[in-house]
């Protein structure tokens, strides 16, 4: 499956599907920055208005595609700075004039962790309705994360992926669900250590199935 393919036509389907001439409901062009540059936080309602208003979502990833082209100069300029230090680093290192020591490499354990999805109402498709219940809530660690699939889901292989609030990938996974105890329940390995706190998507799907999608809060 080609994820990123995926992530083009849900972000190209908020761009083109809901069209808000009379802007109803917009937040003011200062919020909505604010929120586009990580300011102002994001309100699950905002979330869903951002992601099925093609106009906030339009402006939403433009001040993004901003951010992240001023990000890239100042990364370009700090590479250029560095270079010489590196150069120099190189230099001590190879003539024995500093001994560099090994860091301790730290094993990473795994937290174990557990979503229950049997009494979430999930989202079907590309629909991005606004969830009956609170959003799921994970720890930003590295988990062994058991989920509990909801009511009628198969046995099989799944595909997982974590959704930032622009429908971007940032994870993804294959997964095995087995029967357990009259649940069908999968196991994912998953690294949150390094992800921004916030409203996110958990999606899954059985392979020719639709995608089911959760909001899950990062904190």
């Amino acid at each position: 499956m080609d994820i990123e393919r995926v992530r083009k036509e849900l972000q190209e389907s908020a761009l083109r599907e809901f069209p808000n001439p009379e802007r109803i409901g917009c937040p003011d062009p200062e919020i909505l920055a604010g929120m586009s540059r990580g300011i102002v936080t994001m309100t699950q309602p905002q979330l869903h208005h951002i992601t099925h208003c093609s106009p906030c979502f339009q402006t939403f990833l433009a001040i993004r595609q901003e951010m992240r082209q001023k990000r890239h100069a100042r990364i370009r300029i700090a590479v250029a700075a560095c270079a010489a230090v590196v150069v120099l680093g190189t230099v001590v290192y190879f003539t024995g004039i500093a001994r560099r020591v090994p860091p301790v490499q730290i094993a990473s354990v795994a937290t174990p962790a557990t979503l229950d999805l049997r009494p979430q109402t999930e989202t079907r498709g590309l629909e991005q309705e606004r969830p009956a219940k609170p959003p799921l809530i994970l720890p930003r660690k590295r988990l062994r994360l058991t989920l509990y699939l909801p009511v009628g889901a198969d046995e099989g292989q799944y595909s997982l992926q974590l959704l930032d609030g622009q429908l971007r990938t940032l994870l993804k996974q294959q997964l095995t669900a087995t029967l357990q105890g009259h649940v069908v329940t999968a196991v994912a390995e998953l690294d949150l250590s390094a992800l921004s706190p916030g409203l996110h998507t958990l999606a899954i799907r059985k392979s020719g199935d639709e995608w089911r999608t959760y909001s899950v809060l990062l904190q």
